[in-house]
């Protein structure tokens, strides 16, 4: 049996596994990624948020939106929160997501990692220096030995250990071929809420969302179902046609627990969203580039590996509760239209979060008198520093989710300098405009201000 040596086993090679690997070969890390099935592959997550670009464009993978098979800047109506239509504030990018995940790994493949596909991993024996995995590919049998493995497998990860974070949903999704709209369409109903979205010149994908209690006492086969509550979403134009039967699958959003030295679960293995968010390929990429710093921290010898391992459990906790409350808030419109059991149970998932405070007014006069905020403490905390996870001297405000070192990639420490006495606003840009530009400088006070970190004398 072939063995091959690696520093990071990543097991999957979905959006969030190949992050993950385009992350760590960035930090010269060696990394072989396990994907078992070949691509391309049909997913129902299309529609992707706009923080996806920066994400990629930070991995050297931005071209990967590029292609042409994506469809860009399209907008959202939606009848949620009233009867009437309306367009939503934002728009989104429709993808292929079979490109996409394509692209993806071809992107890993071209970086100093190492792609198996299809490669299945048979069995994992852990032990205290790191594993073996026994790999199933097309050539046979392979040994992989790391340090350190990555569990990118999404939902179909063998952990079981999950605590829901929102009611009980399940998602019954078709594709549909005739003329589409070139816009996504977003409707609310009384037991079950839907979308639809253009993936092609004359094809349509259109989801329902419901509870799988509700779902199995409608009456009849799944596809006639299927139409029933897409009949009541009226998400779809007139003269579509069905071109397969339709699939129902689990989307509960959930939140893995249980940690494992030596192994990260990253993505949908780890948190799963709430549906309702298009986040969700941000999210799991999101994870890939937090986990990466961790990996990399836990990897050196030198450095302090319970300062990562706190900064991992606190990152994933909050970007879970995060979205959380975003999804229950909205659920909220939606149960103020409908009032039946099935929005007040997802409204009732918000935890009582703390709105924050921020001042009226976006900046101060130039001739404003400032200072720190009497409300601001300083606590050493887990923070990142180029690919580091550290302990290092943190601001913390009330207004602020948690405590930070850094403002727009720039570090705290010198900008509080400038309040050490009683200085002006005008005072406070012109110090700092000697570090930065003058308009860094004002979009920074601004944020002091807003933020009431930075108040008046």
């Amino acid at each position: 049996m072939t063995t091959l040596d690696t520093e990071v086993l990543v097991i999957g090679g979905g959006p969030a596994g190949a992050a993950c690997a385009l992350a760590l070969s960035r930090m010269r890390r060696g990394v072989i990624l396990c994907e078992e099935v070949s691509f391309p592959r049909d997913h129902i997550g299309i529609c992707l948020s706009p923080g996806l670009f920066k994400q990629l464009e930070f991995l050297g993978a931005r071209h990967v939106l590029e292609h042409p098979a994506h469809r860009h800047g399209l907008t959202v109506e939606q009848r949620w929160g009233s009867i009437d239509p309306a367009v939503a504030p934002f728009e989104v990018l429709v993808a292929d997501r079979g490109r996409f995940d394509s692209d993806m790994l071809a992107a890993v493949a071209n970086s100093p990692a190492r792609v198996l596909q299809p490669a299945r991993v048979a069995k994992l024996t852990r032990f205290a220096g790191g594993c073996v995995a026994d790999v199933a590919t097309a050539a046979g049998m392979r040994q992989v030995r790391a340090a350190f493995v990555v569990d990118a497998r999404g939902r179909s990860s063998g952990h079981r250990a999950r605590r829901r974070l929102g009611a009980p949903t399940v998602a019954v999704h078709g594709t549909w071929r005739g003329e589409v709209r070139p816009t996504v369409l977003m409707s609310s109903n009384g037991s079950s809420w839907a979308w639809a979205a253009p993936t092609g010149t004359r094809r349509s994908l259109a989801v329902v969302f419901t509870n799988p209690d509700a779902l199995h006492r409608l009456k009849g086969p799944l596809e006639k179902r299927y139409l029933s509550l897409l009949e009541e979403s009226d998400v779809l134009g007139p003269g579509l046609e069905l071109v397969s039967p339709p699939h129902a699958c689990d989307a509960t959003p959930y939140l893995t627990e249980g940690g494992e030295t030596g192994l990260l679960r990253i993505g949908d293995a780890d948190a799963a969203l709430d549906p309702l968010s298009s986040s969700g390929v941000q999210a799991a990429v999101q994870s890939a580039l937090c986990a990466g710093p961790v990996i990399n921290t836990l990897l050196t010898p030198s450095a302090d590996h319970s300062v990562a391992n706190d900064y991992w459990s606190s990152r994933r906790i909050a970007r879970s509760e995060t979205h959380k409350n975003w999804a229950a808030e909205r659920y909220a419109e939606a149960f103020c239209l409908h009032g039946t059991e099935f929005w007040k149970d997802r409204a009732a998932a918000t935890s009582a979060a703390r709105p924050s405070a921020v001042s009226p007014t976006p900046l101060p006069f130039p001739d404003q008198l400032l200072m720190l905020s009497d409300r601001v403490t300083f606590v050493e905390a887990p923070c990142l520093v180029d690919d580091l996870v550290v302990r290092e001297r943190c601001l913390f405000h009330p207004n602020l989710d948690e405590p930070i070192a850094f403002v727009g990639g720039l570090a705290l420490r010198p900008m509080i300098k400038a309040f050490a006495g009683k200085t002006t606003a005008a005072q406070v840009v012109t110090l700092w405009s000697s570090f930065y530009t003058p308009e860094k400088a004002v979009e920074l006070l601004r944020w002091f201000w807003r933020h009431q970190i930075a108040v008046a004398c």
